[in-house]
């Protein structure tokens, strides 16, 4: 047993009376919750998970919070192989597992302090590393939000996680963690109740309901004391959200929120012809072979070989990526080179060691008539020569124009385009007012 599992940081739900602009966002992930000692793993009750020495040995010798890990959608594939007893464990099946690390509880600073010292600790190009950091994003606002939640759920992901800037790391549940998700309202048949317990003892436990395909499934929350105490009657149609389906196509997490006096259920059957209600679809169910391993937003996870263990680059990484707009926030843990601009150096290893300024600022353009086009080119030309951060195994790291800033979101691209047009307008002044002087020249006379 682990105290120290018990006391990790837990999220609290957003509402959009609270405003993400500048939050940190990360992929909420639905993998197995898992607390490092130091030495072992344990869950959030505090128990021992009996995981292969080899997992193991790449992990600094200091507490972090982060969850095990096999792919999108995989929760009850992950959850069967980290919850085995020890005489059960199967080591290979934890070569294509990942330990994602989104904290260091015992780091002590703030929280953009304890991201740089992760990603400065965790040897992420080293094949014997089966852990990877959790890629972060500012949020530019409630609409970069919104498309970032649609992109993950596209993707078969769980939601997004919101993390307030210069927070601490917290032993409770904490408004600094937000869990940002998508939820689905939709209609059920109650075909019967079961009876609480503890508190709710003599009262509503929760409904038996039916889904118009006929799939059967309980609604034991949202409820309140009156309600659990006059539950809706058998034949009511009910409204419950949820926030998935589980692999055998049941809501999972669902959540009552108002009987329907105003629908029969002829009338939510009748709806559902035209209409198929989400809980009715299919549910794709990964595979569950562990042959590859997955991306998520704002992080490429490499594939790895199943059976040397080793990590291996694949084209289709890359293109598992959600949004391949969507820019890793790298925080760059490099010092700046003393020559600054005037570097001269090109050597691998300084380029590795120190971060350059000019590797980040553009180059002026001469030619007004190709401003967009040179400006395109100029900058891919910039990314491109980077130095690759040496515990990245993220291929987009290369292309992110905001690596070596440290959360510094200061850009001049909207100051070049301000001054763009004033001097193409200057240009214009200057040819209409040609056009318009009259020629002077006088003729003469032939004699």
């Amino acid at each position: 047993m682990s105290s120290e599992a018990t006391k990790v940081l837990l999220a609290e739900t957003w509402s959009e009376d609270i405003d993400p602009t500048d939050w940190w966002m990360s992929e909420k992930l639905d993998g197995v919750r898992a607390y490092w000692s130091g030495s072992n793993f344990y869950s959030r009750q505090g128990n021992l998970f009996h995981v292969p020495d080899f997992f193991k040995v790449a992990l600094p010798k200091i507490p972090l919070d982060g969850e095990i890990w096999c792919g999108r959608g995989l929760f009850q594939k992950c959850i069967s192989i980290v919850k085995k007893q020890a005489n059960k464990v199967v080591p290979d099946d934890y070569k294509l597992l990942t330990y994602l690390i989104f904290d260091a509880p015992s780091h002590g600073g703030k929280y953009e302090d304890r991201m740089k010292w992760l990603q400065a600790n965790i040897p992420q190009d080293d094949d014997k590393c089966y852990a990877s950091v959790v890629g972060v994003k500012k949020c530019q606002g409630l609409a970069d939000l919104k498309q970032c939640l649609a992109e993950v759920n596209a993707a078969g992901g769980e939601g997004i996680m919101l993390r307030k800037p210069g927070s601490l790391y917290e032993n409770k549940r904490s408004s600094t963690l937000l869990k940002v998700k998508t939820f689905y309202d939709e209609e059920a048949l109650v075909i019967g109740h079961k009876p609480g317990k503890g508190n709710c003892t003599g009262m509503l436990g929760a409904l038996e309901c039916q889904l118009p395909n006929g799939k059967r499934f309980d609604v034991g929350s949202g409820f309140t004391m009156n309600q659990r105490r006059k539950p809706p009657k058998k034949g009511s149609v009910i409204t419950f959200k949820f926030q998935e389906l589980s692999n055998a196509g049941s809501p999972r997490f669902p959540v009552f929120l108002r009987l329907r006096t105003d629908l029969t259920w002829d009338d939510v059957l009748e709806a559902a012809k035209t209409k198929t209600p989400i809980s009715v679809k299919q549910k794709v169910v990964p595979t569950t072979k562990l042959s590859k391993q997955h991306s998520i937003l704002f992080s490429v996870i490499p594939s790895r070989d199943g059976k040397a263990g080793k990590k291996i680059a694949r084209s289709d990484d890359d293109n598992e990526q959600p949004s391949s707009s969507s820019s890793l926030q790298k925080l760059d843990v490099r010092e700046e080179c003393p020559y600054g601009e005037k570097c001269y150096r090109k050597n691998p290893d300084h380029l590795k060691q120190y971060q350059h300024p000019s590797s980040t600022i553009k180059p002026k353009l001469t030619k007004n008539t190709s401003r967009t086009k040179s400006s395109s080119k100029s900058r891919s030309k910039v990314e491109s020569e980077e130095p690759v951060s040496p515990t990245t195994t993220d291929n987009l790291l290369v292309k992110d124009k905001n690596k070596g800033r440290e959360f510094d979101d200061d850009d001049d691209d909207d100051q070049q385009q301000r001054t763009a047009p004033t001097k193409t307008n200057e240009r214009k002044r200057n040819l209409e007012e040609k056009s318009n002087i009259k020629p002077t020249r006088k003729r003469v006379k032939k004699s």
